[in-house]
């Protein structure tokens, strides 16, 4: 194996581990609010547009982020791109940014946590939330170093819009093929947790 190489694999697995980690932490924060009644209504509405959203995405995450994990630096006031590379990080955005999903919304949260981990709501609307968890430091790619969770119903973890109770996060579905949420192909966010 080249150096290169050996030096890629070395790295893949660091990452894997710091999102094993950062996982546990943010969904244990997560059912702990659950537990202690803390958390706003989550269960989505449906725009003229088919679009499913709730109000009370960002409120929760803005309230995950102090409630156990400590951050290190909040950006909850249109400055989402002090916490997190939106010029040159993957983050499925999808505005302007196609094919290669660069970029996100300054207007969405983020938090860096005390591990130096990046932390980012895709919307302050909808339900994804990303993971960097080399913060800022490339490649801040989507399968590498960035990853995809999402708040969801523990009962029903394949559905992403028709839960009865969203009481939990989840890790995305692994996804193969090249996509706006795996710009690289092979993104394993499911299968890297179980290993």
């Amino acid at each position: 194996m080249t150096i290169p190489g050996l030096i890629t694999k070395l790295q893949d697995i660091q990452f894997r581990a710091a999102y094993k980690k950062g996982y546990s932490v943010i969904n244990q924060a997560f059912k702990t609010m659950v537990d202690d009644g803390e958390v706003l209504d989550l269960n989505s509405a449906v725009d003229s547009n088919g679009t499913h959203y709730t109000s009370a995405i960002g409120e929760n995450f803005k309230k995950l982020a102090t409630y156990y994990i400590k951050p290190a630096q909040t950006c909850f006031e249109n400055n989402a791109d002090e916490c997190w590379e939106c010029d040159s990080g993957e983050a499925g955005y999808l505005y302007g940014s196609s094919p290669k999903w660069l970029g996100c919304s300054r207007n969405s949260y983020a938090f860096v946590d005390m591990n130096g981990t990046g932390w980012y709501l895709y919307s302050n609307l909808e339900y994804p939330i990303l993971i960097d968890v080399n913060g800022k430091r490339r490649p801040n790619q989507l399968g590498r170093d960035r990853f995809v969770l999402r708040f969801a119903d523990s009962l029903d973890q394949n559905s992403v819009y028709d839960m009865n109770e969203i009481n939990t996060i989840m890790p995305h579905n692994d996804i193969k093929d090249k996509g706006r949420w795996c710009p690289q192909g092979n993104c394993l966010y499911k299968s890297w947790l179980q290993k």
